[in-house]
């Protein structure tokens, strides 16, 4: 069976990973920042529909239908779908943010694909997926990183802990 697995850069983000979770669950607010995944649909049940639009770089706009497969806060979400059969491919993202320390954490997300169909979607889509995980990654950074200083700014002047972004 054909194997392969489409990675991103890891990224370093200076925030809490508790902050960074909340930021990277936010999907209402996914048109505001990232440029891969604009908007997602789910109700984060296990085994329950995810509507992803991406926008693959240098391949456009699409709509996919996955299922959630993991949510392990605030460490991975994963979700997958597979193609007519799990033997023409399979397919499973998992998004990972691991704690660096306190006010630091990482992020990284990886698609494992596997079945017959895997050396043509490499060849096809392999690319572009890598660039929109990395553009993801980089605006998740910068989105959290610029909420956080935004909210310790409020947090001095007010008193106040941190909230959901």
């Amino acid at each position: 069976m054909f194997q392969h697995t489409v990675q991103s850069d890891s990224v370093t983000i200076a925030v809490p990973q508790a902050f960074a979770w909340q930021v990277l669950l936010d999907f209402e607010r996914y048109e505001q920042w990232n440029p891969f995944t604009f908007k997602i649909k789910t109700d984060l049940v296990i085994g329950q529909l995810v509507e992803l639009h991406v926008h693959l770089p240098k391949r456009g706009k699409s709509v996919q239908k996955e299922y959630l497969k993991h949510l392990q806060a605030p460490e991975q979400i994963a979700w997958g779908m597979h193609i007519l059969a799990p033997q023409l491919l399979k397919a499973r993202r998992t998004q990972y943010l691991t704690k660096l320390n306190h006010n630091q954490c990482q992020y990284r997300t990886d698609d494992a694909l596997e079945g017959l169909l895997t050396p043509l979607v490499k060849a096809l889509y392999g690319e572009s997926m890598r660039q929109g995980f990395n553009q993801m990654a980089h605006a998740l950074k910068l989105r959290a990183e610029t909420l956080w200083q935004q909210q310790q700014e409020e947090q001095h002047e007010s008193g106040t802990a941190y909230s959901t972004p």
